[in-house]
């Protein structure tokens, strides 16, 4: 039997299809077939009934299904323990959140070449949670804690969220009419935003997925953004606001004021609704997630390293 045709078949299983399978594998879906057809040969098995296009598990395919998903995870923990133990030579996978990434890491990344240079970083701007176990990353930097708890995870620091508007947008708009851009990809922010927008009638002016769009809407004028103290402070036209009271907020106030209505823990979406406290600013963790058996690679090691080191170097990041 070939192991391979174990991925195939638990890839089969998820997919459904032969079309979505071979997307995922990267070959021609006839490559399917014959691999699934040569592992029920091997076995002397059906683990599928063809229904048109899908492909369902039978009763034993059912059964085998579970057991060849344990074979992979294992047949992946070889394959990373396999792989050139030189100590600082290789590849490592890093996945972080794109603007994380682009503010933290990229700036960075001379040092690193200069430091590890036999080091190549494979770095995936990202906010889902990679698969660790299937290896689509080494690394893995997420705002929310994962919830397996297999996982080697490492809480980076925080990342404060203010609102933030031009300094020209508020002298030139009333405060009656400031409205709000929406950052709809962070849930928790987007709740936030809503609630604000309940409990102080507020209105939305221009709604995104991308914060890089919602920092620079904001620098354009067009609204208020809840941003990352790290991206904001990078423009000094930005200023932080107190949206509760509608004035802005100085260097020297935005610390004692943010205490006052910081919440004492980050709020979940499901803890804020139209009569909740409104916080003017709120702490999110970063987490450093890796798979224990990578944790061994000197060079994985020497990237985890690498990336603690730049999030303490951040302004705006605790």
């Amino acid at each position: 039997m070939y192991w391979d045709d174990l991925a195939y078949f638990v890839c089969l299983v998820e997919k459904q299809t032969l079309t979505a399978c071979a997307e995922e594998m990267n070959v021609q879906h006839s490559t399917v077939a014959r691999r699934i057809e040569h592992l029920e040969q091997t076995l002397d098995v059906n683990l599928f009934d063809r229904l048109g296009k899908r492909y369902a598990l039978t009763i034993e395919g059912e059964r085998l299904y579970h057991q060849a998903v344990e074979v992979k995870k294992e047949m992946v923990t070889f394959q990373r323990m396999a792989i050139d133990q030189n100590v600082l030579q290789g590849k490592v996978l890093v996945s972080a959140p794109p603007v994380w990434a682009n503010e933290v890491l990229i700036p960075a990344l001379a040092d690193f070449r200069q430091r590890f240079p036999d080091i190549v970083l494979a770095l995936s701007g990202d906010v889902s949670m990679s698969n660790l176990h299937q290896r689509e990353a080494d690394i893995a930097i997420r705002t929310r804690r994962p919830t397996q708890e297999d996982l080697v995870i490492r809480t980076l620091g925080s990342s404060t969220y203010r609102f933030y508007a031009h300094d020209e947008y508020l002298k030139d708009t009333r405060p009656e009419q400031w409205q709000l851009i929406e950052f709809q990809a962070n849930a928790r922010v987007l709740t936030w935003s809503q609630t604000l927008i309940k409990q102080y009638a507020y209105t939305i002016a221009f709604s995104t997925n991308d914060l890089y769009m919602a920092c620079h809407a904001a620098r354009q004028k067009i609204g208020i953004a809840l941003l990352p103290d790290f991206l904001a402070r990078q423009y000094p036209e930005l200023v932080t606001v107190d949206t509760i009271n509608k004035v802005t907020i100085t260097d020297l106030e935005a610390t004692s004021s943010a205490d006052n209505y910081a919440a004492a823990e980050p709020l979940q979406p499901e803890q804020l609704d139209a009569h909740s406290p409104m916080p003017l600013a709120q702490s999110y963790p970063l987490y450093l997630v890796m798979h224990p058996d990578v944790r061994r690679s000197a060079r994985v090691r020497a990237v985890a390293d690498w990336l603690i080191d730049c999030s303490h170097r951040l302004e705006g990041f605790a």
